[in-house]
């Protein structure tokens, strides 16, 4: 049975604003802690990556409007969307949970584009 195709306007989100998985997963991550402040330390020990990884994402996050830092000693943010994208992301969460391989696949097809595009600029050509 075929599966439901992912809505246009998060498929859009998909290829023009998330460069990563794990950019998604601590999107949810902070979404789902209610608007508390989460150390990147915490988000690095929940998503199984490096501190200095999880420092990078969440950067990204604040650069898209997605989440706030907080004050404090430890470097922290909370889950304060834009309003235009407050209902993008709700779309993502709900369709990220039942269609993990499909998001993860279109996400992944992106990033390995984007890589091939790059190293074929650096491909040699053979004068004819």
């Amino acid at each position: 049975m075929p599966r439901e195709p992912i809505p246009e306007e998060l498929f859009r989100f998909l290829l023009t604003s998330v460069p990563s998985v794990p950019f998604v997963e601590a999107l949810l991550l902070l979404r789902e802690s209610g608007g508390e402040a989460m150390e990147t330390a915490t988000i690095a020990r929940r998503l199984y990556m490096p501190e200095h990884a999880a420092a990078t994402v969440v950067e990204q996050l604040a650069a898209a409007g997605i989440v706030q830092p907080t004050g404090g000693p430890a470097p922290a943010h909370r889950f304060a969307p834009q309003p235009e994208l407050a209902a993008i992301v709700e779309m993502l969460a709900t369709f990220y949970r039942s269609h993990l391989v499909e998001v993860t696949d279109l996400i992944h097809s992106k990033t390995g584009r984007t890589a091939r595009q790059f190293a074929d600029a650096f491909k040699l050509k053979k004068d004819s």
